[in-house]
């Protein structure tokens, strides 16, 4: 295995300043990353298993904060929606257009908000893409029932016996 990159003297006081601050719990692991490497000595798979991480997300964090300083410890964790088409704001506005002719009693199709997404993004999208953006707004699908909840059934079979008697 190859030797660790040495800490520069001006990152180690650095990390003595940052070292008084306080800190969510996210900056505070980054944080030992580094200071049980600089004033421990241990290595960066003891230091994995003492944090919990992944030998590499440690590798990563010490050669980040040698290059950029305590700015790469104070970084939040990544995540979030990168690649949305849309902001939830823009979807739910989108869908409200939808809402009045569902009021209406038309039928609405998936294949209708895929052509007026289409329309709005300028550019094809897929099926399931509708899906997941109905899907995170709560919509559902909504059929008509095959007989009425309240339905006295001994009442449909006597109107019937009447009915063909009668008739």
């Amino acid at each position: 295995m190859r030797p660790a990159e040495p800490i520069p003297p001006e990152r180690l006081e650095e990390l003595r300043e940052f070292r008084k601050a306080k800190w969510p719990g996210y900056e505070f692991q980054r944080f030992l990353c580094i200071w049980l490497r600089s004033k421990s000595g241990l290595s960066t798979n003891a230091i994995a298993e003492i944090i919990g991480w992944h030998v590499n997300t440690v590798r990563i964090i010490q050669k980040d904060f040698i290059r950029r300083g305590v700015a790469a410890l104070q970084e939040s964790p990544k995540g979030g929606r990168h690649h949305a088409l849309m902001n939830r704001e823009e979807e739910k506005e989108f869908l409200s257009g939808f809402e009045t002719s569902g009021a209406k009693g038309t039928i609405l199709t998936v294949r209708d908000i895929k052509d007026k997404l289409e329309e709005k993004l300028g550019k094809p999208v897929h099926l399931s893409t509708v899906y997941r953006l109905l899907g995170r707004n709560g919509w559902r699908k909504i059929t008509p029932r095959p007989r009425h909840v309240k339905r006295n059934a001994q009442a449909a079979e006597a109107f019937k016996k009447g009915a063909l008697a009668n008739g």
